[in-house]
């Protein structure tokens, strides 16, 4: 994964919304900028395209990135709690202590992501593709990642709890070291196979196969 490509100096943003308007119109890209102790409720960002960037403290909730680009962007502490992402890109983006729940990030793409101490609870990656995406202390209960393309994906001490996977393969992808309990897969759960489990992990699951463990 390959961190932000930020500068050394920031322009300070003391209106965000002020400062989005023209080039959202124009549909131009906004960059070094620091957007921070920003916040909003269910605010129209479609197509905003933010690079070399940073949101610190930051609010948004309910609000619409539909298509939105966020390419070497790093995001400290924020929420962006029900808020829409679909068919968004993300490049070279770190995210630090964030809130996602019940975002919508579906369709998206998402390239050297880091994602760390987040919570994305109730959150939708429905058919997005990530690429070299590492995950870390992050909440994933009831997420829902069907039909998703995982591609050197890495995950630690993470919460994957209830997640639907419907037909997106989990093949290399370690669970070892995460909470993995009671995901939502095909019958039988073609979705795991290739996938890397304690042996914990393991005794759980093999139910899905059709097995039964007499003790």
């Amino acid at each position: 994964m390959t961190k932000p490509k930020l500068p050394n100096i920031f322009e300070t943003v003391d209106d965000f919304m002020a400062c989005v308007d023209a080039p959202l119109k124009e549909e131009m890209p906004i960059s070094g900028v620091k957007i921070a102790k920003e916040s909003y409720d269910a605010r129209g960002l479609a197509k905003l395209d933010i690079r070399k960037s940073t949101f610190e403290n930051c609010t948004f909730t309910h609000c619409d990135f539909h298509k939105a680009s966020f390419i070497d962007v790093l995001f400290d502490n924020c929420d962006f709690s029900n808020s829409k992402f679909q068919e968004s890109y993300f490049e070279r983006c770190q995210f630090n202590a964030c809130k996602f729940t019940g975002a919508n990030v579906s369709d998206a793409v998402l390239k050297h992501v880091a994602i760390k101490d987040s919570k994305f609870q109730y959150s939708n990656f429905d058919r997005s593709q990530m690429t070299d995406v590492g995950f870390e202390r992050v909440d994933f209960t009831e997420a829902s990642l069907s039909e998703t393309k995982l591609k050197r994906v890495e995950a630690s001490k993470c919460l994957f709890i209830k997640n639907n996977f419907f037909k997106t393969s989990l093949a290399t992808v370690d669970f070892s070291d995460n909470e993995f309990a009671a995901p939502m897969v095909s019958m039988p759960p073609v979705e795991l196979t290739g996938a890397i489990l304690n042996m914990t992990q393991a005794a759980d699951l093999i139910s899905l196969w059709g097995i039964i463990v007499k003790p």
